[in-house]
């Protein structure tokens, strides 16, 4: 039997529903709808008592969940076109859904997921792909999303893009609205120079930690900082950026501490610490700085 809305459940002051197609918002009341929703609850209870067996292969095509604030405001909703409704969770495919904030809105899509119906926890894979209106793009073989823990992970490779930055990593773990958000292992990271039309290149051990509001991007073990002028490298490097520039231009400050070591032409630079001033384009170095300068041939007397 096609079941239009099978479960309708009021939790932690939310209305979720499951429907047959998206774009219907609930009418009425407040008490009109939870009504509603215990009744839809109670002959759900019946068909699973019924047929259980039938309940948990349920397939519906052009598959809507969406979930309702209090205050009548979407929070998120959920497409697919067809899940697989299991007794514990739903399985769905070519999944597309929203999650609403106060000013953002993520988008996710994915060629498969496995939502939980307890918690709504999304496990998405192949072609995974996430945006937000602030320009943060990210794309994966899997992910995990986890609402009411506020938590996006995954082991695999993620390639993401904010504004001209690019990033390459293996694992990944964030906030749900990515503000705060660290990338793991094999940390690459590309940034434009349009200027010079050349790049600059940073990679590390991992992980790396990137605070957005703040402007800050903390690099941990094995940091090797590249450009046309040479390479920097060292044991940890803190980046802040102007959230409102782009690529190179957008870089203030690097600060590089531990085992610093600064390689430009023939010539090798070491310190405990070098800081980078973007605005004055120079380096002040810290911690008993030694340079190894080595003369070009035409310079030796």
């Amino acid at each position: 039997m096609i079941i239009q809305k099978i479960l309708a459940k009021h939790r932690d002051k939310n209305l979720f529903f499951l429907c047959g197609r998206p774009g219907q918002k609930p009418a009425g009341s407040m008490r009109q709808r939870m009504l509603a929703s215990c009744t839809i609850f109670f002959i759900f209870l019946v068909m699973l008592c019924l047929d259980s067996k039938g309940f948990a292969q349920q397939r519906i095509k052009d598959f809507y969940l969406s979930n309702y604030k209090e205050n009548g405001t979407q929070d998120w909703e959920i497409q697919g076109d067809q899940a697989t409704v299991h007794d514990k969770f739903v399985d769905i495919e070519n999944m597309n859904a929203k999650y609403y904030y106060e000013e953002d809105t993520v988008s996710i899509k994915s060629q498969k997921a496995k939502l939980d119906k307890e918690d709504f926890a999304v496990h998405l894979e192949d072609d995974v792909h996430i945006e937000n209106p602030e320009g943060m793009k990210l794309s994966s073989d899997s992910l995990d999303w986890k609402r009411a823990e506020n938590k996006v992970q995954t082991a695999d490779w993620v390639q993401a893009q904010k504004d001209e930055m690019q990033i390459r990593a293996k694992g990944f773990t964030a906030d749900t609205k990515f503000r705060n958000v660290d990338f793991q292992e094999d940390v690459e990271v590309k940034l434009p120079n349009k200027e010079s039309d050349t790049h600059t290149t940073i990679t590390c051990s991992g992980p790396l930690e990137i605070e957005y509001n703040e402007g800050k991007a903390v690099f941990y073990n094995n940091v090797v900082v590249e450009d046309e002028q040479g390479k920097l490298f060292a044991d940890k490097a803190t980046v802040f950026f102007d959230t409102k520039k782009k690529g190179m231009k957008g870089i203030t400050k690097i600060i590089a501490e531990q085992n610093v070591k600064i390689i430009k032409d023939e010539n090798i630079t070491f310190a405990e610490k070098a800081t980078y001033l973007g605005d004055e384009g120079r380096i002040v170095l810290e911690g008993s700085p030694r340079l190894i300068y080595f003369p070009k041939q035409d310079e030796t007397p």
